[in-house]
């Protein structure tokens, strides 16, 4: 059988996308290809890699649709799984024009993430926002499976598609094979993936400059892309911020050098600010840092407070308020002992119940009962 896997908005080597579900599928006996923008056609570990040119803006997303949907109808593949909203126009034409069988893999909520993307003229953000979920839900219809991320996004779906699955996004345990922890590290605090103002990007310049008032030997480490055009004008120039705080700014790594990373820091930060999407998602990057066994700063909302909570592997500060951020990053420095119970804790927790490999079945399942379905 073969699977085809379509996406416009990630790499093809993406964590979920590659790491997780393609793999999976390999593992499981599937054919697997994913049309994607990518410099060279290429096969990986078993994964045929099928590029398209790479796309230069989000309008060129749009435009590279058509392109994309001819590539992926040749393959002429048994199941289609696609992972981003602006490939919806050619998941129906397959669905419905040729009777494939499609599963859209939701990612999180785009109607709401809209909402706060500065690239929108803010006047047409909540018009645009409400057409794309309404565009979402009616499409889901047509489709042979929904995948989503965690309950909640499963409800609204399963009102208009019944067939689906949580798959949570959980790290790959065998990506993340550390040693529980057993001593405290050197004060290095750790942002793990893209930054922005939402993401708590102002948060963290602010305070750690006050961290660094009591501790100067402190470091942290921003890795991942960083966007800055939504932040305030007094962040204009980040030089002098990063200097006072003692930032280094690492951009984009590839994954497999973020096990590594994750290795040689001592506190890990999701600062998230309660924008409508952040409060329903759960940050991988938090069961990221559990792995590692790195004591964790969340946000006090939403998934971020429920697992840090439930699991006791950190403190939960008040989002958007680098003084609280500050104060407990400072309470971690001081007490070694409860930061080091904080990484055993979250460790614990990962192994027992995070891990991606407890997830893989459940998509094996939705495509077994969508094949049969279709042989019907």
């Amino acid at each position: 059988m073969k699977v085809c896997i379509l996406t416009t908005a990630h790499s093809p080597f993406d964590e979920r996308i590659f790491h997780k579900e393609a793999q999976s599928l390999a593992k499981a006996g599937y054919e697997v290809v994913i049309v994607a923008p990518y410099e060279k056609s290429e096969v990986k570990e078993g994964i045929r890699i099928q590029a398209v040119r790479p796309l230069s803006s989000r309008i060129d997303r749009i435009w590279r649709i058509k392109p994309l949907y001819r590539i992926a109808l040749q393959e002429n593949a048994d199941i289609y799984h696609f992972h981003d909203p602006d490939l919806i126009p050619a998941a129906l034409w397959l669905s419905r024009r040729h009777r494939k069988s499609v599963v859209y893999d939701v990612h999180e909520y785009y109607g709401d993430s809209l909402l706060t993307r500065y690239w929108l003229p803010k006047p047409f953000r909540k018009f645009v926002a409400r057409t794309v979920d309404l565009i979402e839900k009616w499409a889901a219809r047509s489709f042979a499976g929904i995948v989503t991320v965690n309950g909640h996004m499963a409800e609204l779906f399963s009102r208009e598609n019944p067939e689906g699955e949580i798959l949570h996004n959980y790290p790959l345990e065998r990506q993340f094979e550390f040693s529980r922890p057993e001593k405290v590290k050197p004060p290095v605090i750790l942002y793990l993936g893209g930054i922005n103002r939402e993401r708590g990007l102002e948060v963290i310049l602010r305070a750690m400059i006050l961290v660094r008032k009591k501790y100067p030997e402190a470091v942290c480490e921003l890795v991942g892309p960083v966007e800055t055009s939504d932040l305030g004008p007094e962040f204009s120039d980040l030089t002098p911020w990063l200097e006072q705080g003692n930032i280094r700014l690492r951009g984009k790594v590839p994954y497999e050098q973020v096990p590594e990373i994750l290795a040689q820091s001592s506190i890990a930060l999701v600062p998230l600010l309660p924008t409508l999407n952040y409060q329903k998602a759960i940050p991988v990057k938090l069961l990221e840092y559990m792995a590692a066994g790195l004591p964790v700063i969340g946000s006090r909302f939403g998934y971020i407070e429920e697992i840090i909570t439930k699991n006791q592997c950190g403190l939960l500060t008040e989002p958007g308020d680098p003084e609280s951020l500050a104060r407990e990053i400072c309470t971690l420095l001081e007490n070694p002992k409860n930061t080091l119970n904080y990484g055993q804790n979250g460790w614990d927790a990962f192994h027992r119940e995070y891990t991606w490999e407890k997830e893989q079945s459940k998509l094996l399942r939705l495509y077994e009962r969508i094949l049969a379905a279709r042989d019907q």
